[in-house]
């Protein structure tokens, strides 16, 4: 029985450092992945002439048309109500 203790040990001792190695290696991957996708959405971002300015005008008129679909919506609903009525 003490013969067995020790001849486990190193085997567990050898798949912790592995589990490790193999999750620094896995979030080593996901940061050169991220980077890569910064650097490509800059690139882009330069490429089609985005600026912050930019895209909060186009988030502005995007929010903008979505509160005027709604109105509509709302406004064709109560058309139809007072169709019914």
């Amino acid at each position: 029985a003490g013969g067995a203790g020790p001849s486990q040990e190193p085997e567990e001792g050898t798949e912790a450092p592995s589990e490790a190695d193999a999750a620094e290696a896995a979030k080593k991957a996901e940061e050169a992945r991220l980077l890569l996708l910064l650097e490509t959405l800059t690139e882009e971002r330069i490429r089609f002439g985005i600026t912050a300015e930019s895209q909060a005008a186009a988030s502005a008129e995007v929010a903008e048309a979505a509160r005027l679909d709604a109105a509509a919506d709302e406004a064709e609903e109560e058309a139809e109500a007072d169709k019914e009525a």
